[in-house]
């Protein structure tokens, strides 16, 4: 059976030669030959076996906060699962999807008086992306409260993988790094009431507060490019970190667009100014049609500042 019909018949949403500037966060992509859309975690598995079953190569995308699409990515099949949503507790533990929103899921926690989410408000993407990704904010992160997980393996069988499975490290996991392959359905949570839930408010409120001063809004960027950045020790480096401390002193110009001005202008990459944020160098902003090849300059220059760079973010080429 062709694809096409099976999705009809299996009455599996999907969109054909998709453009992805119009579905990925930073509105980068080429043209997706097939955007599938299933609304269920049966469909998502449906779906999946079939295109495993069939050999087809297909790349799975949450919310895409976490991916950069170049316009030279031209895939046959994308399966987004933000509409695979939907989560519900059964005594200490709380059954997800995989598509169900981090920002959402933190809220809803965090109003239900457990903790472990204060962190999470702010933080875009899907529960199996921040799980494959072990990603985290303000000490709190979806893998520190994982139990289990039911995941769709390449084969078309569904194993329940434990934590211990998932072997995370630092910003990375097993599925990450390539170790295991597979889809994840639905994610199982343990979940611990708060000892104060003003506490736990207070801080969520804090982490706002921090996020709007060291960080971009979510427009146009992913967030942290590196998830691993150690500045290396040379004369450009000190050099930029003094004036920096020294203008500071005298209220001309915040630190960090200070340094970053210096590093850019030291370094010979004013060209990046406008694409870089003025509050973390290690935001990149998607703020035209020159920026995905200022990306590449602005790799270049990242790992001339820094040492032992780790890219945080999927690039699609």
């Amino acid at each position: 059976m062709k694809m096409k019909d099976f999705l009809s018949e299996n009455s599996i949403p999907f969109e054909e030669n998709v453009s992805l500037a119009s579905k990925s966060w930073i509105k980068f992509g080429g043209i997706a030959a097939f955007w599938i859309s299933p609304t269920s975690v049966d469909q998502i598995e449906k779906v999946c076996k079939y295109l495993y079953a069939k050999g087809i190569v297909f790349n799975l995308v949450g919310q895409t906060s976490n991916i950069f699409f170049h316009t030279t990515y031209n895939p046959q099949v994308v399966v987004s699962t933000i509409r695979v949503k939907e989560y519900r507790i059964e005594g200490e533990v709380l059954i997800c999807d995989g598509g169900c929103s981090v920002m959402r899921l933190a809220k809803d926690m965090l109003a239900k008086g457990y903790t472990g989410f204060y962190g999470l408000v702010g933080l875009p993407g899907t529960v199996a992306a921040a799980t494959v990704n072990n990603a985290g904010c303000f000490d709190c992160s979806i893998s520190s409260m994982l139990i289990s997980a039911n995941v769709l393996m390449p084969d078309g069988t569904i194993k329940l993988l434990s934590k211990d499975d998932f072997r995370f490290e630092h910003r990375s996991s097993a599925f990450k790094r390539g170790e295991l392959n597979g889809v994840i359905l639905t994610l199982n949570l343990i979940l611990k009431k708060s000892d104060s839930i003003t506490e736990e408010c207070r801080k969520s409120e804090a982490t706002k507060v921090y996020r709007k001063r060291h960080q971009e809004g979510p427009k146009q960027n992913l967030g942290s490019i590196y998830a691993i950045k150690k500045q290396r020790r040379n004369v450009k480096n000190v050099a930029a970190l003094v004036i920096a401390k020294i203008l500071s002193m005298f209220h001309i110009d915040s630190p960090a667009r200070t340094k970053k001005r210096m590093l850019l202008w030291l370094y010979g990459y004013t060209d990046l100014n406008n694409y870089i944020s003025d509050k973390n160098l290690n935001i990149f902003v998607w703020r035209d049609e020159k920026a995905e090849k200022r990306f590449e300059r602005y790799k270049q220059f990242m790992s001339k500042v820094y040492g032992g760079l780790e890219m945080e973010i999927e690039e699609m080429l």
